[in-house]
């Protein structure tokens, strides 16, 4: 056999086995990568539904065993509609355990009867669940650990109904107890759907490198004799998974070519794989965290650090009322919102959505310098927009992370609604109750103080009846913004009811936590509230009680002492502080 034909199919061979490896190796990353954010996306998803469903009510249902309940109905139309956020959720269902072990029963399953291999009967592994219905969860270990906290499948699991991937989250009552979960399928096909369109790609590209791969082997085989070394360790290190590797070889044109050929597969599989460790890594960073505002700060920096912008905003939008609700800004002046305008520099705009959207949109580049827009949608409802200079244009990867940041602000929205006050922005009672629960379990095993704080506006109802409702209701707003900047961020701020406001100061003692209280008492006395017209003074008494190691207080102990202060604190004359002293 001539000399050209064996490096013919020497390099032929090499090609195959270089574009095969790096072939399979990207289609393995890619395809981990894929399911690694289904299981965070999941996860999320979990956690919201979890938060959803009424711990108390599912409790009295279980018991009731009535399907006719309206506990029933009104849990399962909740799940129901949160099982139609994504439409890759097959199935969204609660359980709870029984008297034998690792055998749980079904509560409420939110899917509907369907004839899936279209024969005309509805068997039983396509009906749903019913109510009491039996479930050996004993093949299934990340099921086992729900009732710790929200888990989700490390691989697909197989029951009547078929395969699914599924992840769980505790319910809790209002004492915090896990007494029950809540599930969520994702059936194989989804899964398979979502890898189809990634094969036929990855092959396409293979075909395609080994047909320049064959074409350039005929032409150069017969001068590959010296940089034959050379071009096999290159493919070789290349194969590797070393895409820094570059061949420089010297040689006629066609080596040449193939050594920039090979570089350049190199380097645009590297590029590639830039994009999908930095969609990997924004997956996971956006399911750290629920924070509306720290979700806005990390979408805004990732983007801008993608693209290689030197500016970027991001406007938060309120769809149902056309109003901006938030805006973030990097490299530029403070985006400023105030009542119903805001700020770039010296641009001021209303603070919601015109019909020209165009128009408003081209104001907000002038404004910002930035040059392009990118509106964040989710089921077609736009939900912000995202502007920035990039200097890179790669639409499909823009695309799927602007798809990527827009699932990760619409889930932190969804999670701020379900657990703050929607009039002041403060936690709900709910929220306060169970933040409350994790530390005092903190203090037991870090042995560090902790404080409650329970403040009330002194003389509220008058204010309300002398200047109405809604000026009571702006008053709230205008108190909560200034206690908020009074308290660390770690600090759990919630309207516990009324005009009554709790605070959870953690890790911090008598001494600390009545300094924070009088500076409270000082920023919302210092300053006088503009109500219809008028200057308001206002002041606010607060009550202390504070959690030491070893006492082994309840939550419901800690608020009763507190309040028991703050009622010292108001019949003293209020507009101060007092401690409990016990």
């Amino acid at each position: 056999m001539k000399l050209r034909t064996q490096l013919f199919i020497t390099i032929s061979l090499i090609s195959v086995a270089v574009v095969g490896t790096i072939g399979w190796v990207v289609y393995w990353e890619v395809e981990r990568a894929i399911f690694d954010q289904l299981r965070s996306t999941l996860s999320v998803y979990a956690s919201a539904a979890a938060m959803l469903v009424d711990g108390d009510k599912h409790a009295a249902l279980a018991q009731q065993g009535d399907m006719r309940s309206p506990y029933f109905i009104e849990l399962y139309a909740t799940l129901k509609k949160f099982k139609s956020i994504d439409p890759r959720i097959s199935e969204c269902y609660t359980m709870v355990k029984s008297d034998t072990p690792n055998v749980w029963q079904f509560v409420i399953d939110a899917s509907e009867a369907t004839d899936d291999n279209g024969d005309g009967v509805i068997l039983d592994n396509e009906k749903p669940a019913l109510l009491g219905e039996k479930y050996d969860v004993s093949a299934y270990p990340e099921m086992q650990k729900a009732f710790e906290g929200t888990i989700t499948d490390r691989e697909i699991n197989q029951d009547k109904w078929g395969r699914w991937l599924s992840a769980y989250a505790p319910v809790r009552d209002s004492h915090g107890r896990a007494i029950a979960i809540v599930g969520l399928d994702i059936s194989a096909e989804t899964l398979r759907s979502q890898e189809a369109p990634l094969k036929k790609l990855i092959l396409a590209i293979c075909c395609i490198f080994l047909t320049i791969a064959f074409c350039l082997a005929r032409c150069c085989a017969s001068r590959f004799t010296r940089p034959l070394s050379a071009i096999m360790k290159a493919a070789t290190e290349i194969g590797g998974g070393n895409y820094d590797y570059r061949v420089n070889v010297a040689g006629g044109e066609e080596i040449r070519f193939l050594a920039g050929t090979m570089n350049s597969m190199a380097e645009n599989i590297r590029r590639s794989f830039d994009k999908l460790s930095t969609l990997h890594r924004t997956a996971n960073i956006f399911a750290s965290t629920l924070d509306i505002e720290e979700a806005l700060r990390i979408s805004l920096n990732l983007a801008v650090e993608v693209t290689r912008s030197t500016r970027g905003v991001i406007f938060l939008v309120d769809s149902a009322n056309a109003r901006i609700r938030m805006a973030i800004g990097e490299g530029i002046e403070e985006v400023r919102l105030y009542n119903n305008e805001y700020r770039i520099g010296r641009f001021v705009f209303p603070a919601f959505l015109q019909e020209d959207r165009e128009a408003q949109i081209q104001q907000w580049l002038v404004a910002s310098g930035c040059t392009e827009c990118f509106p964040l949608t989710i089921h077609d409802i736009t939900r912000g927009y995202v502007l920035l200079n990039p200097e890179i244009h790669d639409k499909k990867f823009l695309s799927t992370l602007m798809n990527q940041i827009s699932f990760a602000i619409d889930n932190a929205r969804l999670f701020h609604d379900t657990i703050t006050d929607g009039l002041t922005g403060l936690f709900l009672k709910s929220c306060f109750k169970m933040q409350l629960d994790t530390e005092l379990k903190r203090v037991k095993r870090h042995g560090k103080d902790m404080s409650v704080l329970m403040l009330d506006i002194d003389h509220f109802k008058k204010i309300n009846d002398t200047y109405g409702h809604p000026q009571g209701d702006k008053l709230l707003q205008e108190i909560a913004k200034r206690i908020k900047g009074c308290v660390r961020e770690v600090d759990i701020v919630s309207r516990f009811g009324g005009e009554e406001i709790a605070l959870i100061l953690s890790e911090t003692s008598a001494k600390s936590a009545k300094i924070v209280a009088e500076k409270i008492r000082k920023t919302v006395n210092r300053k006088g509230f503009p109500l219809a017209g008028s200057l308001v003074m206002v002041t606010v008494s607060i009550g202390i009680f504070t959690i030491r190691a070893g006492e082994g207080v309840t939550a419901d102990e800690a608020v009763e002492n507190a309040d028991v202060a703050l009622y010292l604190a108001k019949g003293g004359g209020r507009n101060r502080v007092i401690v409990f002293r016990g």
